[in-house]
């Protein structure tokens, strides 16, 4: 657990030519690197479920889980309930975005790897690497 709360971060005067350049060549690297160092990265092989409830270290889990491969895709949770799933294409753009709905059918966005829209069908003619993926990842999901 990390606390940077308690932490006591030195503010230097902003007031001479000295200060201006110690504030953005070290100061603020220095608590972006603080706060991202107290951020751990969550993957799906470090979850469990509880019913139809996300589970890490024995709590419903709010934040992103991210595939094992760390590069494939990442689900968003809110208090161990998914909101949404994003896979992604080799190159980095998004392939597949689901936002799920409490009223009903999810809002579903298909993309190739250009980035413009597609519909189901040609996805999965074209792109049949990654709907494999997301079927072994449910799978993997479905057996914890």
């Amino acid at each position: 657990s990390c606390s940077v709360d308690k932490a006591h971060i030195f503010f230097p005067s902003t007031t001479n030519q000295y200060s201006t350049t110690f504030m953005k060549q070290f100061y603020i690297p220095l608590v972006l690197i603080l706060l991202t160092a107290c951020h751990k990265k969550i993957y799906t092989h470090d979850i469990s479920f509880k019913g139809d409830t996300v589970v890490y270290q024995g709590r419903p889990y709010t934040g992103d889980i991210w595939t094992d491969d760390n590069t494939s895709g990442f689900f968003k949770t809110e208090n161990g309930q998914l909101q949404e799933l994003t896979f992604f294409h080799r190159n980095g753009k998004m392939a597949i975005h689901m936002k799920v709905s409490p009223q009903g059918a999810p809002h579903t966005e298909i993309f190739d790897d250009h980035g413009d829209s597609l519909d189901l069908v040609s996805f999965q003619q074209h792109y049949m690497d990654i709907y494999l993926k997301m079927a072994m990842v449910q799978g993997e999901l479905m057996q914890k």
